[in-house]
């Protein structure tokens, strides 16, 4: 599959995933299936389930991993072979965005449960083999092998929890970390392998078995979107898309549980794909959506800006009023830009795209000074108030 559609590391376009530390760690609980053990009251001990217990408590319900962190590491230097403070001081680091150790620690839990075993069995299952893929340095192959890996063992547990050999699996999202597994390795076979003579069967592959496990699942419709857009087949990508976006589309945050509604991220993926079929009014729609859930984001005023200036662009000399977008674009450009620079965000692609658009606004649509709105405001009061007058000569009369 030749390669149409550069890496999510160099397109302003696909930049949430990689600007911004603070919206990756809500996706974190993705592949989270430690589970807290009891109060994290009692006092610091030697007893590894009880500094577990505590650890897990200040991680997941407290959120404050720097705490959990001390009482995981003397938890692994009590045993250094159990799979549980591995994984869990590994979970620990990621939330604290120290990803090397995080990696080291999950390949050790990997090299001491090669198979991801039940943990009746003395394993600690798939989830350390899809960590793995998203940490490991060398990304590509390697990515692709661990992905793999954990495919094949998410595959085996949901045929155990199937047929009663495990029903403690009931809970555990199978299906959802497989879909993910395999949106993983299409998204690879697009950017970093997109030139391997098999890149293009093995995306079919991947996002066919994502849809058949998750039918409405929006990452994988959207993964499927970006393969067809990856193909030149349009107009397939936006049924996907359609189909992704109608699954949330009139569901409301806050009544439903946090597996039900697609996560922050996937969202935004939605809006950029939209926006690369050129759906803008849709991308726009869902943009809105999202700023009110969390106007803190500047891909969010980035890709808003982008989408209406586009709009403006398609509308420029065929539609009255088509200024008004721009209009609304430099003020969600603007807002990006003053976002970018508050938060200290890292990504220089959408800083640099943003104050592009912006030039080229202020080119065809020059900002209006401060006083020409109060100016109007004060001419529609003086006609207010002359109408009254009239009004009153006429009852006079």
């Amino acid at each position: 599959m030749a390669k149409t559609r550069p890496s999510k590391t160099s397109s302003p376009s696909t930049t949430t995933s990689s600007s911004s530390s603070k919206k990756s760690k809500r996706q974190k609980s993705l592949l989270n299936k430690t589970g807290s053990f009891s109060s994290p009251g009692l006092p610091p001990s030697s007893d590894i389930p009880t500094l577990l217990s505590q650890a897990s408590e200040l991680l997941h319900s407290l959120n404050e991993p720097s705490k959990a962190l001390p009482l995981a590491t003397r938890a692994l230097n009590l045993n250094p072979t159990s799979l549980q403070s591995l994984e869990l001081l590994a979970e620990i680091h990621i939330e604290l965005s120290d990803t090397e150790p995080a990696y080291t620690l999950y390949n050790r839990a990997a090299s001491l449960d090669p198979s991801g075993l039940h943990e009746s069995l003395g394993g600690s299952g798939p989830e350390k083999f899809l960590w793995l893929a998203q940490l490991c340095p060398t990304g590509g192959a390697e990515a692709v092998g661990w992905y793999e890996k954990g495919a094949a063992t998410l595959r085996e547990f949901i045929i155990s929890r199937d047929t009663g050999v495990y029903k403690d699996l009931a809970e555990r999202g199978l299906e959802r970390k497989l879909v993910s597994a395999l949106c993983g390795m299409a998204e690879i076979y697009m950017t970093d392998l997109c030139m391997s003579s098999d890149a293009e069967s093995r995306c079919e592959g991947y996002v066919t078995e994502a849809v058949l496990v998750c039918p409405e699942s929006c990452e994988a419709l959207q993964t499927l979107a970006s393969v067809r857009i990856s193909q030149q087949r349009i107009g397939d990508a936006v049924s996907a898309l359609k189909r992704a976006f109608g699954g949330w589309k009139n569901v409301k945050e806050e009544v439903v549980a946090v597996d039900e509604m697609p996560s922050y991220a996937v969202r935004i993926s939605l809006a950029r794909l939209l926006i690369e079929c050129a759906q803008y009014e849709t991308a726009i729609e869902v943009l809105e959506r999202l700023q009110a859930e969390d106007d803190q984001l500047p891909d969010l005023w980035y890709l808003g800006g982008w989408t209406l200036f586009l709009l403006g662009e398609r509308e420029r000399g065929r539609v009255e009023g088509w200024v008004e977008f721009w209009e609304a674009a430099r003020e969600w450009l603007t807002t990006c830009e003053q976002l970018y620079k508050a938060l200290e965000w890292e990504d220089e692609g959408i800083k640099e795209h943003a104050s592009e658009l912006l030039a080229k606004i202020a080119e065809i649509v020059p900002e209006k000074p401060d006083g020409d709105e109060e100016e109007g405001e004060d001419d529609n009061d003086d006609w207010e108030s002359d109408s009254e007058e009239e009004d009153e000569e006429m009852k006079d009369s």
